[in-house]
């Protein structure tokens, strides 16, 4: 089964940097994490959840899925999505 990577604040707010997810593409296998985590759902889209969150990316295999086919990247079983947060800091 695809597995999904959270990162920064996504990762904090579940406890879980690994997550295992049904779905043939990146939207079902979004939708199985949105039906079993809500609190990441709202951190991932926006509220109508047609579209992400400003600076959320979404990588598969290491490659962006805008660069895809968006939400319709098919997933394979072995498979990796990772959701990556905005990440601000740096040297003051």
């Amino acid at each position: 089964m695809p597995q999904v990577k959270l990162f920064g604040t996504l990762r904090q707010r579940d406890g879980s940097p690994l997550l295992t997810l049904e779905g043939e593409t990146v939207r079902n296998i979004l939708q199985d994490l949105c039906a079993d985590k809500p609190e990441l759902c709202e951190a991932i889209f926006t509220e109508d959840q047609t579209s992400l969150q400003p600076h959320i990316r979404i990588m598969l295999n290491g490659r962006d899925i805008e660069m895809l086919q968006g939400f319709e990247t098919p997933v394979g079983e072995s498979d990796t999505l990772a959701i990556i947060p905005p990440i601000a800091g740096g040297f003051s």
